[in-house]
Formats: structure tokens, C-alpha cells, sequence
């Protein structure tokens, strides 16, 4: 039997998925970030799978999202989209200190995740935190510096750009010490899973396929450092991937 509970971790609102039994015993754990224009909920049958092989799942709301919605156009949303991202790297401490003071966390065995924004942001966290142990990837995207000025050129295009060439490039400089790219030594052999889409439309496989291919020599287990590219997608992870995912997670953690 699973217990899903509505929490707040370090006032971050979270979804607090594991197998009932468990409920105060230290367990690995893992941190699912949900992708952008979503919600912390349209994860659990990820929580699902990994709570019920004894892992406890954290499934955050990231700001301007569900219960912290602020109002905002679509839009709006977009042209924040990198703020949500660098603040959630940040909640993701805040979310592991939290868990730490309850001592839910098993001999510090935390893994980070997420899906597309959240697979975006779960690449900053692994640059900017050595205390993670692992993570998972799925439609995200290590190069922070090339997808943002890959989204600029877009909104160019669009003429839905109304800031200068400069403020972009001092907003561009602010991502880079998050760009696991430009940081690779900062992956340090730990374990991590990438799932992408090949005919990914809204977050191109190839960031992160590059990324892979350079780093793939610096793992003497390759099942510690794997890449699913599944031929037939685009931007949705499919159940198989998922199934995978969950697996790997609970051999690694």
C-alpha cells in the first residue's frame, strides 16, 4: 500500500509519495521535478513505480506552476522560463536540507530527476551540487548557454523579444555556471540516465546526445551512464522508457 501525501519541504509544496510501511524510515530518495506548463501530479505513476520498490519520492511544484501559480500568460511563463529553472535548482537544496532535518533520507542516497524542464534543471543541479548521488534525464538538456540562445533566436523570429541584446547576454552569462557542458568534471562518474525523444520538437535530443557521447568514455560500467534514444518519439516519454527509468533508478541508487 502506498501513502501520497500533499507536504510542504522548506515551503516548496510537494507531493510525498511511498510505500506506507515505510512512512519514518530512512529510505533512498529521490527529487522529481515536473516539466514546464505542468504539475507536480502528473508524475505519481513515475512515484508510482519507484515508491513501490521502497524509495521515497518527492514530487515538487516549481514556481508559477499549479499551487504556485501567480497568474501569468502563457506567455509570461515562457519568458521566465529560465528564472523557474535557476530557482528550482535552488529549491532542490532547500527540499534535501528539509528532508535531512525529518532524517528521511538514507545514508544521504538522493537521486535527482524531472522531465523536460525538470530533466532541464535536474543538468544545473548535478553542475551545481556534489552531494547528489544520481539523476535521471528525461527530454532535458545539459547545454544551458546553446538551448537558451537556441530559445532567443526563436522568440526573435516571433518579435516577442522586448529586452536588449545586452540584458540577454548578462541574463545568458548568469546560466553558465549551471551548464553541466561547460562543467563536465563536475558529473564525476556518478549515475545517470537520459531518455530522449528523437523527433523531440520543444527540447532537441542532440544536447544531450553530444553530451553522452563525449562523457561515455569516463564510465568503465556503462550501465552507470546510459542513453535511450528512442527512434519513434518526440517530446513524451513512452511507457517503456518510463518502466526503464524506474528500474535503473532502484539498481543505482
Amino acid at each position: 500500500m502506498l501513502t501520497i501525501n500533499e507536504e510542504l519541504f522548506a515551503d516548496i509544496p510537494s507531493l510525498h509519495v511511498y510505500k506506507t510501511e515505510n512512512q519514518d524510515k530512512p529510505l533512498p530518495t529521490v527529487i522529481f521535478w515536473h516539466g514546464f506548463g505542468s504539475g507536480k501530479e502528473h508524475n505519481l505513476h513515475v512515484a508510482y513505480r519507484l515508491a513501490m520498490q521502497d524509495i521515497r519520492v518527492i514530487l515538487p511544484e516549481a514556481v508559477h506552476h499549479g499551487t504556485r501559480g501567480t497568474g501569468l500568460t502563457e506567455k509570461q511563463a515562457q519568458m521566465e522560463f529560465w528564472s523557474i529553472v535557476v530557482k528550482s535548482v535552488s529549491e532542490t537544496k532547500n527540499i534535501k536540507s528539509a528532508l535531512e532535518e525529518q532524517q528521511l533520507i538514507q545514508d544521504a542516497r538522493l537521486f535527482v530527476g524531472g522531465t523536460s524542464m525538470g530533466g532541464i534543471l535536474t543538468c544545473g543541479a548535478l553542475a551545481a551540487y556534489p552531494w547528489i548521488k544520481g539523476a535521471v534525464v528525461l527530454m532535458g538538456c545539459p547545454s544551458w548557454e546553446k538551448l537558451a540562445r537556441e530559445q532567443i533566436a526563436v522568440l526573435k523570429e516571433q518579435g516577442a523579444l522586448p529586452i536588449s541584446q545586452e540584458d540577454i547576454e548578462a541574463q545568458i552569462q548568469k546560466l553558465v555556471p549551471y551548464d553541466l557542458s561547460q562543467h563536465d568534471a563536475a558529473l564525476d562518474g556518478r549515475p545517470l540516465f537520459f531518455w530522449h525523444g528523437r523527433d523531440d520538437a520543444v527540447v532537441p535530443y542532440q544536447y544531450s546526445y553530444d553530451f553522452y557521447e563525449k562523457m561515455k568514455h569516463t564510465y568503465s560500467d556503462r550501465r552507470r551512464f546510459i542513453y535511450h534514444l528512442n527512434h519513434s518519439a518526440g517530446h513524451k516519454v513512452s511507457r517503456t522508457g518510463m518502466i526503464e527509468m524506474c528500474d535503473w533508478v532502484a539498481d543505482y541508487i
